[in-house]
Formats: C-alpha cells, structure tokens, sequence
C-alpha cells in the first residue's frame, strides 16, 4: 500500500487531472510569493504530492515536498513532526516564512509542529487536506503507534484540539469531502478553528489529484494574509 496517491498520479496524464485549458491559474499578489512545503498522508512519500506542486507552480509558486521516514504508522506522529521541523531548518532560511499544506496524516503532522515545536513563527498559512483533525475510525484497524494516535479522542488528538491559541496568527483552512471512506466520519476532517471547505470529491487520495480540490487549495494559497490585531480583529 506505499504511495498510494502517486500510483493514482502515475496512472493518469496530468493534464487529465489539472486541467490544459490555457489558464494560468489564479493571480497572485507579491506577498503571497512565500513558498510552500507539502507534507504527504499515510504510506505515501513526496512523489505523492507532484500534482499538486503542478498546479501551484501554474500560479509561480515554488513548493517542496518532504518525504517522512518510515511514513507507514510505525512511528509516532511526534518524531515525524521533529523530521518536518529539521526539513525546514535544513531548507528554509532563518528568518523565512512559509505556508505549510499536509495531506491526510501529514496535516496532522503539520498541526504538531505548529502547535507544539512553535512552527507558529515561521507559518503564514496552514492547509490541511482531508486530516483526521478528530480522528478516524478507521484507525482502530491498525496497532501502530502512529495509527492509535489517529483513533478519535488519542492522547495526541485531544493536546492538539485542547489548546488552538497557537493557530490563531495563522491563516487556517480544512479541505474536507463527505465522500471521504478513509477519515471516518468525514466530519472528523473539519478543524475546530480557521475555515472549513467542503468539496463532493468521491475519495480520499483524489483531493489532490482532482481539478477542483487543487484549484480550490490553490486558491486559499494566493489569499491576503490576515493577521490579527491587537484588538483582537483580523485584518489584512
């Protein structure tokens, strides 16, 4: 079951999943020029998240692709926050800010490092794309570290989900499908703070190999940052 969205992508011309009508994509502004690192789910790897980076490059946006090792459960969630935490160290300048985008298990992964390792400092926008933020049932299934950790109400959900005030500087958005035969319920998917964005996508890997669910990711991705204010207020 290794990279199971990258078989779907080899399997498919790219063009059939993005789209070859001419489009450049969405029009960006210079502050939305960050870069983004993608962050795979579950026995995936970077090769996962190529189509993605596709479609984003049409909007002039350079991303990178982390390959989580063993990405398979086997670990705990936290030691592959640490491995994401060094990626960044290793490939990002000191003072560089990024937005960070984590498919399925990887926005969980992202939401550690955020929350726990402070990543909250170097983040302008978090995507998570189909993240059991809840938990799965389908979790029950599998005995691995990572995978109990991902059972609704784990130790390691409920510190995520207890204490947000780390997310609330970063512009936060949920992809979510109520078609989704992984996360269980799919509501699961739909994060307790930022927005949550809904798209009928008939499964699981396809919400980042679909046109629509990548436009819409996209999309969010070349949005006016909105921070808050001192009062409190968001503003531009």
């Amino acid at each position: 079951m290794n990279d199971i969205a990258s078989r779907i992508w080899a399997a498919y011309p790219v063009r059939m999943l993005i789209g070859t009508d001419g489009a450049k994509g969405t029009a960006t502004s210079s502050v939305a020029k960050s870069r983004v690192l993608l962050v795979h789910g579950i026995a995936d790897s970077a090769a996962s998240m190529r189509v993605l980076q596709k479609r984003l490059a049409r909007d002039g946006r350079e991303s990178l692709a982390i390959s989580l090792m063993p990405g398979d459960g086997s670990v705990s969630l936290e030691v592959l926050s640490l491995q994401l935490r060094d990626y960044v160290r290793d490939h990002f300048s000191p003072d560089e800010r990024f937005d960070l985008v984590g498919f399925s298990m990887g926005g969980l992964v992202c939401r550690h490092y955020v929350q726990i390792l402070r990543g909250s400092r170097r983040v302008d926008r978090l995507v998570t794309i189909s993240t059991p933020n809840h938990g799965t049932l389908l979790a029950f299934l599998n005995r691995r570290v990572g995978c109990k950790e991902m059972r609704p109400g784990s130790d390691f959900l409920r510190r995520l989900n207890r204490d947000c005030s780390a997310l609330h500087d970063i512009n936060i958005t949920s992809f979510w499908t109520p078609w989704d035969l992984i996360i269980l319920p799919a509501k699961s998917s739909r994060m307790p703070v930022g927005m949550n964005r809904e798209i009928s996508t008939l499964a699981h890997p396809l919400m980042i190999l679909q046109r629509r669910p990548l436009d819409e990711i996209a999309k969010v991705l070349s949005q006016p940052i909105r921070r808050r204010t001192e009062n409190g207020r968001p503003s531009r």
